[in-house]
């Protein structure tokens, strides 16, 4: 069990006991538990009851039933609070914006027990006359429970690729001769995975499967399709296929239906069962799988996705936390990670004063950090930190600092977290006005959704994207697996228009400095070269683009 499936069990023990009226102390404390566990990044598996009491946040109780939850794979207090819960009523609890009051009070006033069923009151208008709630209150919670409904029995890719590769390791312990080839999302790395399918060459005897750990098979579409159930969570569809008919399938489940088109005849002609040989001979040399789901064939020539960004390519981490503000790592022991990692330079930007469920810094607190910068930077040089900060952006488009503090930074990135239900034009001018500020140098996170569980605020992309080019302001691609923002559409428009990105991890411990991974991915989908990604850029010429700051 994963440090982040340990944390959200204490989320759900702290939530239901809320819902249930049990003792606040006894909540508050697990609440406690699961911010501090979601962040640590040392397993916990390989920790012992003692140490668990040792987390910042994570006091006997929650120790004791980590250690319980470890070794017996539930925690007994949770389970029954989970069986008399109806499961509707716990899907609730997953909604944003869907406390566990609120969701008591619908319960015991309408009796309602599912996200289909309160949609249906929201739609009868049923939740305006409640204690607390009203018209506005009743749209904004049918909004997020229809996107919840869609966004089922889907995945963000940066969630579950771990998962999937261990699944690839087991499998080929059993079946060493029989390669299985992930196809759709899967292969191009979307963010978000529809669906989870493979192709396994040649046909394998499937009363074997038993043999692999924590699957079983759950459907059977034929002879040569099924499903598998792994770990309790994910659902695989595979389907077995002959070299001879490898590349075909591939190409027919992966491709979009234009690229598979054009390359019709080619599969025709093909005859061996190397995907990057066909492409050859196809005419697309070359093209990466992260976009393999390409529509306007007419553009695409090799030129598109060659020097696209890779891993290897990026130079320094940005926008990174620390326990400055919410991180669960020191500063220094994030500059140490990065430089380990083999960067060159480190850019921490802290939550800003608006921020303070994130522990924000106040002004005292930036000079004390600043001054802390100063005497790691002597310690670890020639690797260099760069002061930076993440700045709200208040509801007027202005930074929530005075210039007088906002000088003392190197770089700031201006993002929004709060009041996320403007509309569009609002919006936009929020935006532009914060990105026309002379000391903001990247826009973070644009649009400040959550994939798979908040949608991001509406914004007239191309506004925000040519007031970046008119004002020299990098965009950022936050490489967080749920969000993923600035969504890889508006890659090429950024570049059509003279605007870097900088692929940033938001990391909040050290292990989360692997994001950018992710990010990378979504990149490629989009497109992005090398020489447009300010953090492929080396230190000194990063250095250049710090003293470039107006």
């Amino acid at each position: 069990m994963v440090n982040k499936e340990v944390a959200a069990q204490f989320n759900l023990l702290a939530a239901l006991m809320e819902l249930h009226g049990e003792n606040s102390f006894k909540t508050k404390t697990y609440i406690t538990a699961f911010q501090s566990l979601r962040k640590w990044d040392k397993p916990l598996s390989e920790m012992s009851e003692a140490e668990y009491a040792t987390i910042p946040g994570v006091g006997s109780s929650a120790a004791g039933k980590i250690a319980e939850l470890i070794s017996k794979g539930s925690i007994e207090v949770l389970e029954k609070l989970k069986a008399k819960t109806p499961e509707g009523i716990q899907q609730l609890l997953q909604i944003k914006g869907m406390g566990p009051k609120k969701i008591r009070v619908i319960w015991d006033s309408l009796g309602v027990e599912t996200p289909a069923e309160l949609l249906y009151a929201c739609n009868e208008n049923r939740l305006v006359k409640l204690p607390g709630f009203g018209l506005k209150t009743q749209e904004d919670l049918c909004s997020k429970i229809s996107y919840f409904l869609d966004s089922q029995h889907r995945y963000l890719y940066g969630v579950i690729e771990k998962e999937l590769l261990e699944f690839e390791e087991k499998w080929k312990k059993v079946f060493p001769k029989n390669k299985l080839h992930w196809t759709g999302d899967v292969a191009r790395k979307s963010p978000v995975i529809s669906s989870i399918d493979c192709l396994i060459v040649p046909a394998i005897d499937k009363t074997k499967l038993s043999k692999i750990e924590a699957i079983q098979v759950t459907e059977e579409s034929g002879e040569d399709i099924f499903s598998l159930l792994y770990e309790d969570r994910y659902t695989i569809r595979c389907t077995m296929v002959d070299e001879s008919e490898f590349v075909n399938q591939w190409s027919k489940t992966t491709m979009s239906q234009p690229l598979y088109e054009a390359l019709s005849a080619a599969i025709g002609k093909y005859k061996g069962d190397s995907v990057e040989e066909f492409l050859v001979e196809g005419g697309f040399e070359g093209l990466p799988s992260e976009m393999m789901d390409l529509e306007d064939i007419e553009s695409a020539k090799p030129a598109m996705w060659e020097g696209l960004i890779e891993r290897k390519d990026l130079r320094g981490i940005v926008h990174n936390h620390s326990t400055w503000s919410d991180g669960i790592n020191t500063l220094e022991e994030m500059a140490i990670h990065v430089r380990d990692a083999g960067y060159e330079y480190f850019g921490i930007s802290d939550h800003s004063q608006s921020a303070f469920y994130a522990n924000g810094l106040n002004p005292q607190s930036v000079i004390a950090q600043l001054e802390e910068i100063d005497e790691v930077n002597k310690k670890l040089a020639p690797f260099r930190i760069f002061k930076g900060i993440e700045s709200d952006i208040l509801n007027d488009g202005s930074l929530d600092y005075e210039d007088v503090i906002l000088r003392q930074f190197e770089f700031i990135v201006a993002s929004i977290h709060s009041n996320l239900r403007m509309d569009e034009d609002k919006a936009t001018a929020r935006l532009i006005r914060a990105i026309e500020n002379p000391y903001t140098r990247i826009l973070g996170h644009p649009t400040s959704r959550l994939l798979l569980a908040r949608p991001g605020y509406p914004i007239h992309y191309k506004k925000v994207i040519e007031a970046c080019a008119a004002n020299h302001v990098v965009m950022e691609l936050n490489a967080n697996p749920q969000r993923m923002d600035i969504d890889y559409h508006w890659i090429r428009y950024c570049q059509e228009k003279g605007v870097m990105l900088s692929i940033n991890p938001d990391a909040h411990s050290r292990s989360q400095v692997e994001y950018v991974k992710y990010g990378v991915f979504s990149a490629r989908k989009g497109g992005l070269k090398k020489e447009n990604c300010l953090n492929a850029l080396g230190l000194a010429d990063f250095q250049k683009w710090i003293d470039a700051k107006s």
